[in-house]
């Protein structure tokens, strides 16, 4: 396979909306003649043999992955239905307040999908593309019209099939839906690995002028003339990790039952680049201010939404959907209510508008800039179960605010909020510091330090309650998502719940918040109730999952870190402990004695590598264990705008954020796919076996036989 680089490309260019719009008008017109001409086909056909026929329509599950001729999904139920409602009227400009004010009281929705009070009209979510099998007798001519005669042609006339990458590129009601490239794919068939330098420039080079200053992180466009950006890289395939192993256990099987098949995604920091408290100035300062800036950061939207395009799409191809989604913690970047809506609303499916203050259009036309509004698909009726975050809460994730902070969150100025940022505010990082924000109304979204942004009351701070009520409230499955309501009162986020309905598996998700700055703590009170949540696990026989934002390496305070590892491992049913917040892959093992678990942590989807990933749980057999785990990268087409994020997000690496970006990539590598083997109790095994269990490792027949081959330019 032969890889080649992918430069970044200059918004000001790739963002004209000319080759974009272009390859949307083409494409749709192609659509709509096939489209033509597979009716007029099926209306001689039907005239002919049957004098009729009953119009039939694809659902979004009808295009099984083929694999050498072989089937693996056949298409089942559809698990969201086969199409996606659109209210008559005109798509809002912007979300549908999701997250309710603090005293109001709110309705809960009795099921997943609300459905108009009039019947509205009903748009395929995914129409079927060509499924790369060859075209039957039949197949529309080149000029996309029938034979003057109005017979078949006796030679099938051969169509291209799309390249792999190629755009799938469609709309709803006139508004954008963003592309995903034709074929899927995860990080078994294809990876994205930071570079830097060109023939002209060596990376040597580049990294000379960065650190002198003279190549600085906000002149966009120059990093294609200094080669920084990613490229493609790769194959990763899954390494076996045996260590709680003993030496006389059998090799790992790749067969068994599968007992749960879900996706994870971390820190997305959905980010509102527009807000005036945003700290965007401060472009190379150390320490905890260096992650203000961004340059990605303005389609921080795009990333989380093909993200979830591509896990959706991965889970319809399987043989089963996913039987659960962890979303494990800061979802915002800044605690501001209009980033939990577009959260929210991504989630649930909709119109979104990531534009604030007024109405900014920096690129004439729908769907090629930063601003422009554009549907998402949503989750469907994938159960997800979140963790909050310290960004979640808190003011740029490291500090409590106050009534100055809201205010100049709110308001169009700028104000100086250093002396907030706590644990810096007193260090020479002063000389580094500067706030700004990014100018909605220019391509590139300059970067402004003085001046007004557009007031928006929406960028009004969220209180942990309010955060945890959002939750709570919003759509989806299941009802509440987990969260229990008398712990909520108490300004808590933990809960116990059953992700698969009947079966003996747990999920235990934690507040790691201490709420006065990033990392992590836990209270006795909590600390208590884990400890009664997994008595009763093991008085039941069931298999556990601890999920929290922070890992154990961030705990501080009453609860130490060799404390709640001792809890953890006091139940040979605790497999498995996932975690986010450190944005960037690991994993390690925790054993004393012929006990232990695994914890994992996950990268995050706005900083470079923008991972997320799928787990599956497998029974081998006699009580060992396999945890199969597939990280995914964002299924973008090259040129479009979320493959620019990532692009961004890679020369941001090399900005401070890592001393040698590629060296830490390489380096990480140990820790993205995995097996984890483990082994379980007798009676926890023997509790399994009462059940039915798919016989179907999707990890195996699904996530490794994926196809991918990027075209090499």
């Amino acid at each position: 396979m032969s890889f080649h680089q992918t430069k970044p490309i200059n918004v000001r260019k790739s963002s004209s909306g000319a080759v974009f719009n272009a390859l949307r008008h083409l494409r749709s017109w192609r659509n709509d003649m096939k489209s033509i001409w597979h009716a007029s086909v099926l209306v001689l056909l039907c005239a002919a043999y049957l004098g009729g026929c009953a119009e039939t329509q694809d659902d979004d599950r009808q295009s099984p992955v083929l694999d050498g001729g072989k089937t693996i999904h056949t298409p089942g139920a559809e698990q969201d239905g086969t199409t996606v409602t659109v209210p008559d009227n005109n798509p809002p400009a912007g979300p549908t307040e999701q997250i309710p004010d603090q005293n109001t009281p709110q309705e809960q929705p009795d099921e997943r999908d609300t459905k108009p009070e009039t019947p509205a009209p009903s748009i395929p979510l995914n129409p079927k593309p060509d499924d790369g099998q060859k075209p039957d007798d039949g197949q529309k001519p080149d000029d996309g019209k029938l034979p003057d005669d109005g017979k078949l042609p006796e030679t099938p006339v051969e169509v291209e099939e799309p390249a792999d990458d190629s755009p799938i590129v469609k709309d709803v009601k006139g508004v954008p839906v963003l592309p995903l490239t034709y074929k899927p794919y995860t990080t078994l068939q294809l990876t994205h690995r930071p570079a830097i330098g060109t023939k002209s420039f060596t990376s040597a080079d580049v990294k000379t002028l960065i650190a002198a200053h003279e190549f600085i992180i906000t002149q966009k466009d120059k990093y294609s003339k200094y080669g920084v950006g990613v490229e493609e890289s790769a194959p990763e395939p899954w390494i076996l990790r045996e260590k709680l192993l003993k030496a006389s256990d059998p090799d790992l099987s790749h067969k068994g039952k599968s007992i749960a098949y879900f996706w994870q995604v971390s820190d997305p920091q959905i980010i509102d680049e527009e807000s005036p408290c945003r700290m965007e100035g401060v472009t190379y300062a150390p320490y905890v201010v260096a992650s203000a800036y961004r340059p990605q950061g303005i389609y921080s939207t795009h990333m989380f939404d093909l993200h979830l395009q591509t896990a959706r799409r991965i889970s319809d191809l399987s043989t089963r959907p996913f039987d659960f989604a962890l979303v494990t913690g800061d979802i915002s970047d800044n605690a501001q209510k209009n980033e939990h809506a577009w959260f929210l609303r991504m989630m649930e499916g909709g119109v979104l508008d990531p534009d604030t203050g007024v109405d900014d259009d920096p690129i004439e036309g729908p769907g090629n800039d930063y601003n422009d509004p554009f549907y998402s698909p949503g989750i469907g009726k994938i159960p997800w179960y979140p963790a909050i975050g310290n960004h979640d809460m808190l003011y740029m994730g490291f500090t409590p605010w106050d009534e100055k902070v809201q205010n100049a969150c709110t308001g169009g100025e700028l104000v100086d909020l250093f002396d907030y940022i706590k644990l810096v505010a007193s260090h020479e990082y002063r000389d580094g510091y500067q706030n700004g924000f990014l100018d909605g109304s220019t391509p590139d979204a300059e970067l402004r330090t003085s001046g007004k942004t557009p007031a928006d009351p929406d960028r009004r701070l969220l209180s942990k309650i309010e955060v945890l009520k959002g939750f709570h409230d919003a759509p989806g499955l299941p009802k509440g998502h987990g969260l229990d309501p008398e712990i909520m009162e108490k300004g808590w986020g933990y809960y116990s719940v059953y992700p698969i309905p009947g079966r003996p598996l747990r999920l235990i998700t934690l507040d790691t918040n201490s709420g006065e700055f990033s990392e992590a703590n836990m209270t006795t009170e909590q600390f208590n109730w884990l400890e009664e949540q997994i008595k009763d696990a093991e008085s039941k026989d069931e298999l556990v999952i601890v999920s929290s934002h922070h890992g154990t390496s961030a705990l501080s305070g009453t609860v130490t870190q060799a404390k709640f590892q001792e809890l953890l491992s006091s139940y040979p049913g605790v497999i498995l402990h996932i975690t986010g917040h450190g944005h960037f892959n690991r994993s390690s093992v925790y054993q004393k004695g012929e006990r232990g678990y695994w914890e994992v942590m996950l990268a995050s989807v706005v900083d470079f590598p923008s991972q997320t990933r799928i787990f599956e749980i497998v029974h081998e057999g006699e009580g060992l264990i396999s945890i199969y785990i597939t990280n995914l990268d964002f299924n973008a087409p090259k040129g479009t705008m979320a493959d620019l994020a990532l692009n961004y997000a890679a020369v941001r690496e090399f900005f401070g954020m890592s001393k040698d970006p590629i060296a830490s990539w390489d380096a990480e590598k140990e820790h993205r796919n995995l097996i984890l083997r483990t082994r379980i109790p007798e009676k926890v095994y023997k509790n399994l076996e009462k059940y039915e269990w798919s016989d179907v490792i999707e990890s195996e027949e699904t996530l490794n036989k994926f196809v991918y081959q990027p075209t090499v330019e």
